[in-house]
């Protein structure tokens, strides 16, 4: 993450901040290597209390005082010009946010990987386009200060759904969500099952939360989808009609034989966990470790 931050090209007035909920990262983190000679220094603050993403988030953009945040989670690789790329277009007065796209990182080995590189289920063209509203990950999201500030930041105290959170109440505030197809950055994701599992229970349970907290939301499940998937090969409904989960990325189309099969036990496992997650608490309370991870 400190690479990652340093490999950034950055102006004077510019600010990098590391955000640690964790624990683990040194006040003044020694960096190995060569790297970029950025024109903003790093600064680390300490995340204390809930291990959630959202109260590091917001302890992050308390420790900045620039007009905008660039919010970027820890599995990502960004391109070093990735915030020119935002601010090479102008951006409109009344857009609270903006957010990149997101791809799989190259050199995914294991099944898990493999599994989310094909899907890229944090696709942003599809969030952006969601049916009810704008929806977008914090794993590369541009948020203006003064729209964050008005609506209090991420809301704190849950596991998962807080950046689609977030979305909405901006949008609710009157400020607009966008999507710049060229800021993009790489994201790794679970190499293994266990782990992706326990990310989509993490995701089903923020899903459920959401459909609480916003009445005209309502969770997907993929087993609903496979049904009416199934019936509509046989006449029955409509099918399914949105995409929502990056299907459309490169890697999906060169999938051989046996790698379908497996991905289709992986999309069965998938669903029990999906519903596993959608009947447990969203909430995180104070000093618990955040196990579901972004």
């Amino acid at each position: 993450m400190v690479a990652m931050l340093l490999g950034l090209d950055s102006r004077p007035g510019d600010q990098l901040v590391l955000a640690d909920n964790s624990g683990t990262a040194p006040p003044r983190p020694a960096v190995a290597g060569t790297l970029r000679t950025p024109a903003a220094q790093l600064s680390v603050v300490r995340a204390h209390g809930e291990a959630s993403p959202a109260h590091a988030r917001n302890v992050g953009a308390a420790a900045a005082g620039n007009d905008w945040i660039l919010f970027l989670d820890a599995d990502v690789r960004p391109p070093a010009d990735l915030i020119e790329r935002f601010f090479a277009q102008p951006i409109a007065e009344r857009t609270g946010a903006v957010t990149g796209d997101i791809t799989p990182a190259a050199g995914s080995r294991t099944l898990a990987a493999r599994y989310g590189a094909a899907r890229n289920f944090l696709g942003q063209r599809a969030h952006v386009s969601h049916p009810l509203r704008a929806r977008a990950s914090s794993a590369n999201l541009l948020v203006r200060r003064a729209a964050f500030n008005e609506i209090g930041g991420y809301t704190e105290g849950i596991r998962a759904g807080e950046d689609t959170d977030l979305a909405w109440r901006l949008q609710a505030a009157g400020w607009g969500v966008e999507f710049n197809q060229h800021a993009v950055v790489q994201h790794a994701y679970r190499t293994s099952l266990r782990e992706l599992g326990r990310q989509w229970r993490g995701y089903a349970a923020g899903a459920r939360w959401l459909s609480e907290r916003y009445p005209d939301f309502r969770p997907d499940p993929a087993i609903n989808r496979a049904l009416r998937l199934l019936l509509h090969r046989f006449g029955i409904g409509s099918g399914v009609a949105v995409r929502a989960d990056g299907r459309s990325h490169p890697a999906a189309g060169r999938l051989s034989r046996r790698e379908r099969a497996e991905f289709l036990c992986v999309q069965v496992y998938l669903a029990v966990e999906e519903q596993i997650g959608l009947r447990m608490s969203n909430q995180v309370g104070p000093g618990r470790r955040h196990r579901w991870g972004r």
